[in-house]
């Protein structure tokens, strides 16, 4: 049987730490414990409906003009702010609607990282801009980055 001793698990600790920073996504703080009952915690399965439901009502951004093309916060970083925009189309979503999910996702996200004490990189995530580009709208390409 293979035995971990407490000096050859610190590198992989760490080393995962360093590939999830890397690759933008948050990892649950072990030590944290949470007095919220089972109950009244999140619930990671609604929080996979919800952005199923969000893509669908998205859905292929289709505009013929570039005022139908909007942007909207989603998600929620642990040290706060958004974790990314989503970009849709006035023509083929409704709007109310969206806002209604993206808002209980957005809220969900927030306390889910609460309850788990959840980490990331901390780093503000700038609004886009948007473009039509072939009757889609899409977030336009950062300025100056090479290809």
């Amino acid at each position: 049987m293979f035995k971990m001793s407490p000096k050859n698990f610190f590198p992989l600790i760490v080393g995962a730490g360093v590939i999830a920073l890397a690759a933008n996504l948050t990892l649950p703080n072990p030590s944290h414990r949470s007095a919220v009952g089972a109950a009244q915690q999140s619930n990671p399965e609604r929080l996979e409906q919800l952005r199923r439901m969000i893509t669908e009502e998205i859905g292929k951004p289709l505009a013929s003009n570039p005022s139908q093309c909007k942007l909207i916060a989603f998600g929620s970083k642990p040290c706060g702010g958004p974790a990314t925009y989503l970009v849709y189309s006035t023509v083929k979503t409704n709007e109310s609607r969206l806002t209604q999910l993206v808002s209980e996702y957005n809220e969900r996200q927030k306390k889910y990282n609460e309850e788990r004490g959840v980490i990331s990189d901390c780093m503000f995530v700038t609004e886009p801009k948007v473009e039509l580009a072939g009757g889609v709208c899409k977030i336009k390409p950062e300025s100056g980055r090479l290809p």
